[in-house]
C-alpha cells in the first residue's frame, strides 16, 4: 500500500506532532505543509524539508493532493479548514474542539456524510493513563452503576497569554476570536465523561467569570453541571488563570459499589487497586497523539472503526455551546444532541 498522504493544516505543535506520529508508523508520508505564520512554517520545513509549504491552503490543497488534512490550526478556523478538506476528497482528523459552534458542527456533518469521507476528531486524553484506563473501567461496570462524573482542566495559561510568555500563542488572545478555554481546554475532560456515560445530555448549567488574566479578552474560570438522560450527574470545572502548576484531573467517576479516582480503583472495606497502564507509548508532547494518528490510519486502512467520530465531537461542541448560552442566560439549556 502506497504511503497515506498528509497536509498539516497548521504547522504548529499538535499538527507536527502528529506529522510525527504519521511518519514514524511507516504509513504517513508528509506532502503539504501549510500556515499564516511564516517562521513557523519555516520551523516545519526543517523537520520535512520535500514537504511543499504555503501560507495559502487552498492552493496548497490543489498542488499536493493529499489523502489526508490534519486540521490542527486556531479553534475558530476548524470548521471551515475541514469542509475545505472534504470538498478536496480529503479526508480529515480534527483536533479537538471538532467546531466552535453546533451551527458549523452540523456543516462539517453534512460535507462529511455528502462526500462519504472519514471525519474523526482528535480527542487525545482518550489514550492517556489513567484517563482512558478508568473511563474503560467505568464502562466495563467496575463501579457499579454510575451516578455521578467528574473531570476539571486546571491549567495556567498565562505563558501562552501573556505577549512575553515563552509559549505565547497570538491567535490565542486576539480581540475578535479568542479561544474560548472551555472548547479549547475544557473539552478534554467533558469528552472523557461523555465517553463514559454514554448516554445523552439532556440539559446543564454553568456559571463563568473573567478575574485571572487580564490580558484574556475572554472569561478565564467555568463551572459547567451536566444531567444526563440515565440520570448521571456530571460537573465540570475549567479554569486557564490559575497560580502555580497545572493540575489536571480530567476524570473521575462515582458508582454504585465503587469510585475510580488518579488511576486507582476503591471499594468499600477493600484496599485500593491501581489501574494497569495500557497506554504505555501513546503520549507524545503531553497528549495522546501516538494512539489517535495510528487508530486514525487503522480506520483509513479499513482495519478499525472510527474510534471517535464527527458526531462525537459535535456533542462536545452542543455541551459546550449550551453551557456558554446558560452563562449568559443565568438559565438551564437544554442540549442539541447529534444521533
Amino acid at each position: 500500500m502506497p504511503p497515506v498522504k498528509f497536509l498539516i493544516c497548521g504547522s504548529g505543535g499538535a499538527g507536527l506532532h502528529c506529522a510525527h506520529v504519521a511518519t514514524t508508523d511507516g504509513r504517513g508520508e508528509i506532502v503539504g505543509l501549510f500556515d499564516p505564520v511564516g517562521a513557523q512554517l519555516e520551523e516545519a520545513l526543517d523537520k520535512y524539508p520535500d514537504a511543499a509549504a504555503s501560507t495559502n491552503y487552498e492552493k496548497l490543497l490543489d498542488e499536493t493532493d493529499p489523502d489526508v488534512v490534519v486540521v490542527a490550526g486556531p479553534d475558530h478556523l476548524h470548521a471551515e479548514q475541514t469542509i475545505a478538506a472534504l470538498e478536496h476528497g480529503c479526508h480529515a482528523l480534527v483536533e479537538k474542539p471538532f467546531a466552535t459552534s453546533v451551527a458549523d458542527a452540523r456543516r462539517m456533518i453534512e460535507v462529511e456524510e455528502r462526500t462519504g469521507l472519514h471525519v474523526m476528531t482528535d480527542q487525545t486524553m482518550r489514550y492517556v493513563y489513567p484517563w482512558r484506563e478508568m473511563v474503560l473501567a467505568t464502562k466495563a461496570g467496575e463501579i457499579g452503576e454510575p451516578f455521578f462524573i467528574q473531570g476539571d482542566y486546571i491549567h495556567d495559561m498565562t505563558a501562552w497569554y501573556w505577549p512575553h510568555g515563552r509559549n505565547h500563542t497570538p491567535w490565542r488572545i486576539d480581540a475578535e476570536n479568542p479561544q474560548n478555554i472551555l472548547l479549547g481546554g475544557g473539552i478534554h475532560p467533558i469528552d472523557l465523561m461523555l465517553w463514559a456515560v454514554d448516554s445523552p445530555v439532556e440539559e446543564v448549567s454553568m456559571y463563568s467569570s473573567a478575574r485571572c488574566v487580564s490580558e484574556f479578552p475572554s472569561e478565564d474560570c467555568y463551572i459547567l453541571i451536566m444531567r444526563f438522560a440515565n440520570g448521571v450527574l456530571g460537573k465540570c470545572h475549567v479554569t486557564s488563570g490559575c497560580s502555580g502548576p497545572t493540575w489536571h484531573g480530567f476524570f473521575e467517576s462515582y458508582g454504585l459499589t465503587g469510585t475510580l479516582k488518579e488511576g486507582s480503583l476503591y471499594r468499600r472495606d477493600e484496599e485500593p487497586i491501581e489501574l494497569e497502564d495500557t497506554s504505555t507509548g501513546n503520549v507524545v508532547g503531553g497528549h495522546g497523539w501516538a494512539g489517535s494518528v495510528v487508530a486514525f490510519l487503522d480506520l483509513l486502512e479499513g482495519k478499525a472503526e472510527n474510534p471517535i467520530t464527527s458526531k462525537a465531537g459535535a456533542n462536545n461542541v452542543a455541551v459546550c455551546e449550551a453551557g456558554l448560552i446558560s452563562a449568559q442566560t443565568g438559565r438551564s439549556e437544554k442540549v442539541e444532541w447529534f444521533y
